[in-house]
């Protein structure tokens, strides 16, 4: 314990200087105190992260992240719009309301939808007394749309195009002073990085995120921001490929999601993970809040001749029909209308280590990144899905770095330890009665 206390301790002031620096709100060799329900608990900061990046800017703040509910950090931004920097964020529509701008909420016994979970977990933070009722008081002090709101600062949505709003504007970066992005799988909101507010068990959804000082990466990320701010989301952004820059000596490559259907998949964001993934010589470790896409599943495939595979994925998403899970684990779940998803091809022999993760109560896996022979990482606010590849507005870096490829290593293996590797016993169940449910089996 002590000798990983010590390695871990000269990784992290080693990364205090360096170009690119990683961190994880639930790293078990860091803790702090949670500033919202005053829990100590393990892990790296997120929250503090952003607001020191934040406090350094000097001209620009741009930020592009699907949703904002943290109010330190909507008071920073209004902070730093007063002292005449140039403060723009661009949100998801969907979440782009104060606590009381209610929502259509399920009624008599309608099922619980994820908008309306998200609207109740808001309430239980910004009703800081607990009384069942929110004040204006309690808004400016922990609504963080709210807090934008009066501050005055410029924001967006993706239905600033005069649509209904695009895929999901899932982006989750920042760009300071043209100089410096801050990178996350995580939301700005308590469940993505402190944990439920209401929900004393939880220790926050299990996420990353990564600093990097780059005038060439902030000029691409700049690009990105400013096609969302000429209101240019989804397919109504031009297609770029993957770009390179050095940083450090290092290269990180760059694509932005989505691409259309006419493109070429190889040229795609998806397409960027395949061609990394092939390229594995010794092992992957991969943890992915969603696994779907089955082109991904064959570059794994092919990659394990040589390579060890170990991949873990959100339990909500591992064991669904279009799971890429089920193919690595050599099983077939039809959907409720006996499909089989086109292109299924179970590993014949299965692998062992794939599963789901093991989280406290209320917390999910929602990593999406992926580790080649300890020396590339694939990062980003894109799920290894089809729907992250040609629908949504997302990010995605492969960085060829051995102190990161470590670091994000070092949060696989965290996690792995206590997972449940192979399918559960009610999924092979399920499995087995599909055999004398569809026929075509």
């Amino acid at each position: 314990m002590r000798l990983t206390l010590l390695l871990s301790l000269i990784i992290l002031s080693a990364q205090a200087n360096a170009a690119i620096r990683s961190y994880f709100n639930n790293r078990a060799t860091t803790s702090y105190v949670d500033p919202l329900r005053n829990i100590k608990k393990s892990g790296d900061n997120l929250e503090e992260v952003i607001l020191a990046e934040m406090d350094k800017a000097k001209k620009s703040i741009y930020i592009a992240v699907q949703e904002i509910r943290l109010p330190a950090i909507a008071k920073k931004l209004v902070e730093k719009q007063k002292a005449g920097l140039d403060v723009r964020i661009v949100i998801e529509n969907t979440y782009n309301h104060n606590v009381m701008a209610q929502p259509d909420l399920p009624q008599g016994g309608e099922p619980e939808t994820h908008e309306s979970t998200r609207y109740k977990d808001l309430v239980v933070l910004v009703d800081m007394n607990g009384d069942g009722k929110v004040t204006r008081a309690e808004m400016a002090e922990r609504d963080a749309i709210f807090i934008l709101q009066q501050g005055k600062v410029p924001l967006i949505d993706d239905t600033e195009d005069g649509s209904s709003g695009s895929g999901l504007m899932h982006h989750k970066f920042i760009v300071i002073d043209g100089k410096t992005v801050v990178l996350s799988s995580a939301n700005f909101t308590p469940s993505c990085i402190h944990g439920d507010v209401g929900v004393p068990s939880s220790r926050g959804n299990a996420n990353g995120l990564m600093v990097i000082d780059s005038a060439p990466l902030s000029k691409i990320f700049t690009e990105e921001f400013s096609l969302l701010w000429e209101a240019k989301f989804g397919m109504n952004k031009p297609f770029r490929g993957s770009r390179t820059v050095s940083v450090g000596g290092k290269k990180i490559t760059v694509q932005f999601s989505p691409s259309s259907r006419n493109v070429s998949w190889d040229m795609t964001t998806n397409g960027l993970i395949a061609s990394t993934l092939s390229g594995a010589k010794k092992s992957i470790q991969a943890a992915l809040f969603v696994f779907s896409e089955q082109k991904l599943a064959d570059a794994m495939k092919e990659a394990h001749k040589k390579a060890s595979v170990e991949v873990l994925v959100e339990p909500k998403f591992a064991f669904r029909p279009y799971s890429e899970v089920l193919d690595l684990l050599g099983v077939i779940l039809p959907d409720g209308n006996c499909v089989v998803e086109q292109g299924n091809a179970p590993w014949r022999p299965a692998l062992v280590t794939a599963g789901q993760a093991s989280l406290p109560v209320g917390d999910v896996l929602h990593h999406k990144f992926g580790v080649v022979d300890q020396r590339k990482l694939i990062f980003g606010s894109h799920n290894w899905s089809d729907s992250a590849n040609v629908t949504n507005d997302e990010f995605l870096v492969v960085v060829d770095d051995e102190s990161v490829a470590t670091d994000f290593s070092g949060e696989f293996n965290r996690i792995s330890a206590g997972s449940r590797w192979g399918l559960p016993i009610r999924v092979r169940n399920e499995v087995e009665a599909s055999r004398g449910r569809c026929s075509s089996l």
